[in-house]
């Protein structure tokens, strides 16, 4: 069997679960710089489902000794994920996200695999994956308001305030923002200014990540420290698109982020984070129309324009830039996050409840990956 054909029927097994491997020219390299012939051999017979060491014993025909040797390195690679249960430690195959987009990032590392994959990884994303990968209704990350953006507090759930969620977590940890690092790895690209570590993990997740080296372990004031500084940059917090198990915080910029970077790409108006079930009310009244809001929107909800009306000089006042510009609002592309609210200077801009339902947010990571695959028209018992 020749080792484009172990590879290719890897990329059918990946075919049959959240996020699929579309065709490229490049795919086959791809997958050669994260693993061997043998490991994408091995890979390929590895179920998705979480199994514990005695189960793949059974499935895959080695024995308990071999296969703690052949797991080793795919979990320091990332493409096999381990937790630990109250009865077990459950090992599955990571997603085809995880292994191109996620982990290669986390250690922040500048080695030539990271350096030839970067580019690669980035093309690969714009011409092929991403339409797929935000081309359905359910996302994998949703906007998180920034705390301080919500006009009432009284109306926000659990689920959707970040500083109670991290409140109640008891495991923190970042990593290196692996989209940011990727970008700044490709030569292609512009370099993002933005600040890297702020990739924040939690709970089992963040504990297979410090254990594989991919990053480290934090305090609750250090993670509430990282979340402030990406609100005042102009970063949006994207968590876990579910209501409870949520173990992720991304802080996205719309150059380099996968949920953000190609808005403009997909017509007519991708949404690449799952919406806020709040959306920006703007106070023309208060407004100086100094148009930061509209330069830290990522979007583009947000545009300042001439106006029509504009008073004679010569029988006016001094005009002042409001009696010029004016904010123009597309609620379409607004996805609730607050980085617009957050640094107005004259509080004109705030987070009200949506007046229409609630968005549709799946209940748990079992939920999500559910919709992901009936969205996909993936066939269940192929996931095993």
């Amino acid at each position: 069997m020749s080792d484009d054909t172990i590879y290719k029927r890897l990329i059918e097994r990946y075919r049959t679960w959240l996020f699929g491997m579309p065709d490229s020219e490049d795919l086959i390299f791809m997958l050669k710089l994260r693993f061997s012939t043998q490991e994408a051999e091995f890979l390929a017979k590895l179920p998705f489902m979480p199994h514990t060491l005695e189960q793949l014993v059974d499935k895959i025909g080695v024995t308990e000794a071999e296969l703690k040797t052949t797991l080793a390195p795919l979990l320091k690679k990332g493409l096999v994920m381990e937790v630990k249960g109250r009865t077990a430690v459950r090992y599955s195959l990571t997603d085809s996200i995880f292994i191109f987009y996620r982990m290669p990032g986390w250690k922040g590392e500048t080695d030539e695999i990271n350096r030839k994959l970067a580019p690669l990884a980035n093309r690969y994303y714009i011409r092929y994956m991403g339409a797929d990968f935000m081309g359905h209704p359910t996302k994998a990350l949703r906007a998180i308001p920034i705390s301080d953006t919500i006009r009432d507090t009284r109306t926000i759930l659990p689920y959707e305030d970040i500083l109670y969620y991290v409140e109640q977590e008891d495991y923190h940890t970042v990593s290196t923002c692996a989209c940011r690092h990727r970008h700044n790895l490709d030569p292609e690209m512009e370099i993002c200014k933005h600040e890297t570590m702020n990739c924040l993990h939690f709970g089992k997740l963040g504990r297979y990540i410090v254990k594989h080296g991919m990053g480290k372990e934090i305090s609750r004031e250090q993670t509430l420290e990282i979340l402030k500084n990406a609100a005042d940059a102009g970063l949006v917090h994207g968590i876990s698109n579910y209501k409870q198990g949520m173990d992720t915080i991304c802080n996205c910029c719309p150059c380099c982020c996968l949920f953000l970077e190609n808005i403009k790409m997909l017509p007519p108006i991708p949404i690449g984070h799952q919406r806020s079930n709040y959306i920006v009310r703007h106070n023309a009244d208060t407004c100086k129309t100094c148009g930061l809001c509209v330069k830290r929107c990522p979007m583009g909800a947000l545009e300042l324009k001439d106006k029509t009306d504009i008073p004679d000089a010569d029988d006016s006042p001094k005009l002042k830039p409001r009696d010029l510009k004016e904010i123009a609002y597309d609620p379409e592309r607004c996805i609730g996050c607050g980085v617009c609210a957050h640094k107005c200077p004259t509080q004109s801009l705030t987070l009200i409840r949506r007046s229409e339902r609630d968005e549709n947010i799946p209940d748990n990571p079992s939920d999500a990956g559910k919709r992901f695959l009936t969205e996909r028209k993936r066939n269940f018992s192929k996931i095993f």
